[in-house]
């Protein structure tokens, strides 16, 4: 893994790349030369004597040292049942009526909102990968089940 201060010299070092390739007739060329002049930068830059250069470029920054943390929570394993998957929070078995029902819509990822919609009219199941622009399906229990 790179550091934040390798990925900056890096955006660094694809810029001037950028500005030293010539336009030239075939993509594949100007490709070719664009990753000759970043390679040549980028090691150039990531020596210490490159380091030093941005750092005499910017004398009023401040180092700071990376310190990795672990976060303070886990993630759940996705459950899936029938190639159904909860995103979020599950709240319990998922029942045989959504399964049915998701293959029958075409669904393969819900919200399960049962601590919050059960004795309401939520659905208690709702599409989570619904393309952007089209309503998500939503799911009630049949009305002969509980």
């Amino acid at each position: 893994m790179i550091s934040k201060d390798q990925s900056i010299i890096m955006q660094v070092a694809a810029k001037i790349a950028a500005e030293l390739t010539r336009n030239m007739d075939s993509m594949e060329a100007t490709l070719t030369d664009w990753e000759m002049a970043f390679n040549f930068v980028n090691d150039k830059l990531q020596t210490a004597n490159g380091v030093a250069i941005v750092q005499n470029a910017f004398p009023t920054a401040t180092m700071v040292e990376e310190t990795t943390s672990t976060p303070n929570y886990t993630l759940s394993a996705a459950r899936v049942v029938d190639n159904v998957v909860v995103a979020g929070t599950q709240h319990g078995d998922l029942p045989s009526w959504l399964v049915s029902a998701c293959k029958k819509a075409g669904v393969g990822r819900v919200w399960d909102n049962r601590d919050t919609a059960v004795g309401t009219k939520r659905p208690w199941f709702k599409q989570a990968d619904a393309p952007e622009g089209v309503e998500p399906a939503a799911f009630w229990p049949p009305k002969n089940s509980k």
